[in-house]
């Protein structure tokens, strides 16, 4: 653990080693405003893009009612070129249909993304090019490379969960029972 600081303190119960991680950048601030802003048209650019490309569902027999259910966090929006943005996030995306009266799971996506916006003339914002990084060989290069460095250590310790939310929105829009149970394929 490079920066980091054990502290050891021993008492009454035994020893206790206190780690206190040297975190090496402090994570972006991001502007509320701009976060507004920016967070429909990258949703609606992440979905665009995992539904062109598929999932298990699209090849079953549930292909006709299968839906992308995505969630996301902005960890960072840098200004690039003008009034060019890049936008820095993590995704949790499931693939999800509605078999009688349970929910069923397809493929999933937990990812970071990033997506570079332009402004669109219209007081918004429209893609110009959003990628995520290869599996594998190649994952945290690419994080490193994408992110700043306080935007990078974000997405290398975020651990957070959206399974719930997005199985809740799915029973919602398929007007499921709130506790439809979840089965995959």
């Amino acid at each position: 653990m490079s920066g980091a600081r054990v502290w050891w303190y021993a008492g009454a119960y035994g020893v206790l080693a206190v780690v206190v991680a040297g975190c090496t950048a402090p994570a972006p601030d991001v502007d509320p405003t701009l976060r507004k802003a920016v967070q429909p048209v990258v949703h609606d650019a992440l979905v665009a893009g995992l539904e062109k490309e598929g999932g298990m569902l699209a090849d079953s027999s549930l292909a006709s009612t299968a839906l992308w259910f995505c969630a996301e966090k902005v960890v960072e929006i840098r200004e690039m070129d003008g009034e060019a943005l890049k936008v820095g996030l993590v995704t949790r995306c499931s693939e999800l249909a509605a078999r009688g009266r349970t929910l069923v799971g397809g493929t999933g996506v937990r990812a970071p993304w990033l997506v570079e916006l332009s402004k669109d003339g219209k007081g918004g914002y429209h893609v110009r090019r959003q990628d995520s990084p290869p599996d594998g060989v190649g994952y945290d290069e690419w994080i490193g490379r994408s992110f700043s460095q306080g935007g990078a250590e974000v997405v290398r310790h975020e651990d957070w969960d959206a399974t719930s939310t997005l199985e809740s929105a799915a029973r919602t829009h398929f007007r499921l029972p709130p506790d439809a149970p979840v089965t995959t394929l």
